[in-house]
């Protein structure tokens, strides 16, 4: 209920004129259809029993009229209501893909991108059709459940109070059904989680699959998720059939009942024939609202669920963040430094200890190591995708926790070891850091990184589409927009994550040949696996198990005859590994 409230709150609150013109159409929709079985009160009781047949025209019209405002009532507050959901959506998705912006990459370490997908579509419909939809039924039966009992009171006060007995009955019915209800909507939710989670997986990974022949264990598996979701939704289904059933055999006893006890007074004089046939219409305005709140209930509690998990999703407080007030990175060198710092993914294993390291500006170092020793999270802490568990970091000796990180990222460029490109032109992602970029700046980078001619050479050349992260490249054109990407921010610092493995050894050396200009006056963090990359570097960091153990120059380091030397004389085949 609270999350409720601050969804009105905030969502709705903003569009209270829209409401109070639905809450408006709500009262005339109800007052038309009350209306309704009065003119056929009128109808027996003054014009048919009378013979006043001269009224039946107006009677017509009449009724016609109420039919056609009815209508027309029902059209416009659909109208609005529609809009009102699709706001409600749209700044709905708008704070929850923002807040998934801000949030720091632990966060999608250890979450399946199809559950946070699942969140910003699934969840958010189930709101949109509460407050379309539901919203609406609620409402609107409450309004018409109120005017009902009145105008039944006002027709006849025993036959009123006689069909109002069975009101308890059906809250009883409620009560009995809803804990079980609210429980397997959540077990629901969790289980779309988990299948949008699997499936998304699974499709991203189809070659994988189709290369070790795991199409049936793969069947296998979904078909078993997909069979306990079955059930589960079966489940919903049975429990809110028994809820409506049992209402509809509490509406049609009590219906009957008003019938047998409506015809006695009618006999006996009490009630005119055209009361018991208004009475009997508006009956049915008392009862199926009853038979609609038990029907609906598995929409509201599967929305209770949704708005659980939408909140919990806004509520995270980014752990990754500007402090107030903090003042924007100047990296006029571009000098880097690690001050005792390490670091744990989960807060028991120590990625990276007491890693103090000196990188001058302008330099170009090398950070090698076996996998899993941690050279990659040392990057990430730079860009602070990440922030150390201990110590710090500082740039032209300003800590980096302490600066903006807007500023902070745009006076670094990124060569990740798996280049990341999204659908649509060439052209779109060379510039996706820099969307102001001229065409004579991006051919400039495309050329440091070797890749203009190819592009020239395709039909729709920058303007060429790929498919989706890049599937219609080869694994070294890609890395080469990636690298030419990073170029085009012309950044103070160039980390390059491994950016070159997927490349071949012709094209590796004509782009590292370029690269040496591109180097001079920034400040370049070099990880690779190919040592041959890195010789000229001015400083080689060697680290293992998250701990420098070496660092030197390459003729420093081969005559310490320590991991490095040992790394080197494998990978040239000098001695046998």
């Amino acid at each position: 209920m609270y999350n409720f409230l601050r969804l009105l709150r905030k969502y709705i609150r903003p569009y209270s004129d829209k409401v109070l013109v639905a809450v408006l159409l709500m009262f005339m929709h109800t007052g038309f259809a009350m209306a309704m079985p009065l003119v056929l009160k009128y109808l027996v009781d003054d014009v048919l029993y009378k013979e006043r047949y001269h009224l039946l025209l107006w009677v017509f019209l009449v009724y016609l009229g109420l039919r056609a405002m009815n209508a027309l009532v029902a059209y416009m507050r659909g109208l609005i209501v529609v809009r009102l959901g699709q706001a409600v959506v749209y700044l709905l998705r708008r704070d929850i893909y923002a807040q998934l912006n801000r949030l720091q990459l632990s966060y999608y370490d250890r979450t399946q991108s199809g559950k946070i997908v699942s969140r910003l579509i699934n969840d958010v419909n189930i709101i949109q059709n509460m407050v379309t939809t539901s919203f609406i039924t609620y409402f609107t039966d409450l309004i018409t459940l109120v005017t009902a009992i009145g105008i039944l009171l006002a027709i006849n006060t025993q036959l009123a109070l006689l069909a109002t007995l069975v009101i308890p009955a059906y809250i009883i019915n409620y009560n009995g059904f809803i804990g079980r209800v609210r429980e397997n909507s959540h077990r629901i939710r969790r289980k779309t989680d988990e299948i949008i989670a699997y499936l998304s997986e699974r499709i991203s990974g189809i070659r994988v699959i189709k290369a070790f022949n795991q199409e049936k264990q793969e069947n296998k598996r979904a078909f078993k998720k997909l069979r306990t979701y079955y059930h589960l939704n079966y489940r919903a289904a049975m429990l809110s059939s028994g809820m409506s059933i049992i209402a509809q055999l509490l509406s049609g006893m009590s219906t009957a009942v008003v019938l047998w006890y409506g015809g006695y007074l009618v006999l006996q004089g009490r009630l005119s024939t055209g009361g018991l046939i208004a009475f009997y219409s508006l009956v049915a305005y008392l009862y199926n609202p009853a038979v609609h709140f038990s029907q609906i209930n598995t929409v509201i509690q599967r929305m209770r669920a949704a708005l659980d998990r939408i909140y919990e999703l806004l509520d995270m407080y980014p752990q990754i963040a500007d402090k107030p007030g903090s003042p924007a990175l100047k990296a006029e060198k571009g000098h880097i430094r690690f001050e005792n710092a390490g670091f744990s993914y989960d807060g028991t294993r120590r990625v990276l200890k007491n890693i103090t390291l000196d990188i001058p500006s302008g330099s170009k170092v090398a950070v090698i190591g076996r996998s899993g020793s941690g050279k990659s999270t040392l990057a990430s802490l730079i860009a602070r995708f990440y922030d150390p568990t201990e110590g710090y970091i500082t740039i032209d000796g300003q800590n980096i926790r302490e600066v903006k990180i807007e500023s902070l990222r745009k006076q670094i460029g990124i060569v990740f070891q798996e280049s990341m490109l999204f659908s649509g032109t060439i052209r779109d992602n060379i510039c996706y850091g820099s969307p102001r970029a001229t065409d004579e700046e991006m051919i400039i980078a495309t050329q440091a990184a070797r890749i203009d001619d190819f592009v020239e050479a395709l039909p729709d050349s920058y303007y060429s589409l790929i498919g989706e992260r890049g599937v219609s490249l080869s694994g070294g054109q890609k890395q080469r927009i990636a690298i030419a990407r990073a170029l085009l921010t012309q950044p103070r610092i160039l980390i390059f994550d491994d950016c070159t493995s997927a490349l071949d050894a012709q094209t590796e050396a004509a782009i590292q040949e370029t690269l040496q200009d591109i180097m001079k006056n920034r400040t370049n963090l070099v990880i690779t696996h190919r040592l041959s990359t890195i010789i000229d570097a001015d400083l080689i960091v060697v680290l293992d198990e998250g701990s420098i153990v070496e660092q030197g120059t390459h003729d420093a380091l081969l005559d310490l005859s320590g991991v490095y030397a040992s790394m080197f004389q494998q990978q040239f085949g000098l001695v046998n590994p």
